[in-house]
């Protein structure tokens, strides 16, 4: 009796253990919460239909009446700041205010104009990732939810002191929700990204495993029964790791189409936010112009804001180096075998890497480290603009007596242990 009741424990304990295991088992449990914050900010108006993304009119009408509320808190923001000087008198201050405002304004409107394309692009990674078991699909819930909370937390935390401190503007409502919106669009682009990754990665040790079968049975080559048995599953698993790459690399067309316009202007928003901020910190806030002598919200988001694109690019730049990784792999096998129809297949699925344009790109540039680490030899040709350029991003601005520059290095993110190293020279 006592040891069909441990049985019966232990049976309990498995069946928690898979039903936990399962909770995250699959694309559509693994986006949802992030898919649902882009809805209830009428980003995304779909409905789940058998754990399916499809469009709804109904979240569609909702999506309609939130941007035109949006739009119409943004414009009343612009026609404060602009006539009723609600903020500092510096102009600084004011074009710092209107360019919030209006990229904001564009970034929501690009968002919802887009909107089915958007869904169509989350059905083909839904689709895609149907190869991935419920074991992988846990192991990126981890990783995911532990990015997203870091990236959002210092949002609900300058929310909350905004609304503790009693200084809740229409502007501050505009700014925090433009810049929430922002990270919830970029967030599901990347979550995206990391399961394509994901998927490439399976590809990958798939075509790993190949090869060691092929190492492994390299003494029976030339034997009859080999080919009668081993070559028909081969050649099979070959076509179907061609297949999904295909349909990966369509999935991949899709989201650039989808996001190229978005993430063009995120990455110009946070620019222009990032150079704004420090020219705040550095020019006008600090008691000694030029130099950092304590860090306080200004400089806390300007670093946020830089660590955050230079953590998506290499997000991107980690799915191209699996993606590279599959032509390689192919020709690994190729060395390893002696069957022309193998043979043959291996050519034919290298071809169609080669000849597939897997590149992330928003509007013809193309997004990776190069974006933010090509060595530009370009000079400062005028005053009070803003240069950005490499081994270092380079921040230009003036006040009345002295130019500052801001040097902050990024080529050597995976080299050294240091994420960023930043470096102030103060040029007479």
């Amino acid at each position: 009796m006592i040891d069909r009741l441990k049985c019966n424990g232990k049976r309990v304990k498995n069946c928690k253990k898979q039903s936990s295991a399962l909770c995250f088992g699959n694309y559509a449990s693994l986006i949802y919460y992030i898919a649902f914050i882009n809805r209830f900010m009428g980003f995304l108006p779909y409905k789940l239909e058998s754990s399916k993304f499809m469009y709804s009119k109904l979240h569609s009408v909702f999506s309609t009446i939130i941007i035109i509320i949006y739009l119409f808190f943004a414009i009343f923001s612009l026609y404060e700041i602009n006539f009723y000087a609600i903020m500092d008198d510096r102009i600084p201050d004011i074009l710092h205010c209107n360019s919030i405002a209006l990229f904001g304004s564009a970034i929501f409107i690009c968002s919802y104009a887009s909107n089915r394309s958007t869904l169509q692009a989350i059905q083909r990674v839904q689709y895609v990732s149907h190869a991935l078991s419920a074991e992988i699909f846990n192991k990126l819930i981890k990783t995911l939810l532990i990015k997203d909370l870091l990236f959002f937390m210092p949002l609900g935390i300058f929310i909350l002191y905004v609304i503790d401190n009693h200084d809740f503007k229409i502007f501050f409502f505009i700014c925090w929700y433009s810049f929430f919106g922002l990270l919830v669009i970029s967030t599901l682009y990347l979550n995206n990204i990391y399961i394509l990754n994901a998927c490439f990665k399976f590809i990958n040790n798939s075509l790993i495993k190949i090869k060691e079968i092929l190492i492994n049975d390299e003494p029976h080559l030339l034997r009859r029964e080999y080919h009668m048995k081993k070559n028909p599953i081969l050649l099979m698993e070959l076509r179907i790791l061609k297949k999904q790459y295909m349909e990966l690399i369509e999935a991949v067309h899709l989201l650039n189409h989808s996001y190229s316009l978005k993430n063009e202007m995120i990455l110009l928003m946070l620019f222009f936010d990032i150079t704004f901020n420090l020219y705040f910190y550095l020019v006008v806030y600090n008691t000694e112009v030029g130099k950092i002598t304590k860090i306080n919200s200004t400089l806390g988001f300007a670093i946020f804001y830089i660590v955050y694109i230079v953590i998506s690019i290499s997000m991107i730049e980690i799915i191209r180096v699996q993606m590279k990784k599959i032509g390689s792999n192919i020709h690994k096998i190729l060395v390893h075998t002696f069957d022309d129809q193998i043979i043959t297949e291996l050519e034919l699925f290298s071809l169609e890497v080669l000849q597939k344009d897997n590149r992330f790109i928003m509007f013809g540039l193309e997004m990776d480290l190069t974006l933010v680490t090509d060595v530009s030899k370009e000079k400062i040709l005028s005053r009070k603009s803003i240069n950005f350029f490499s081994p270092s991003i380079l921040f230009y601005f003036i006040d009345d007596v002295q130019n500052y520059y801001l040097f902050i290095n990024v080529d050597t993110i995976f080299v050294c242990s240091t994420l960023l190293k930043i470096n102030f020279d103060q040029l007479r």
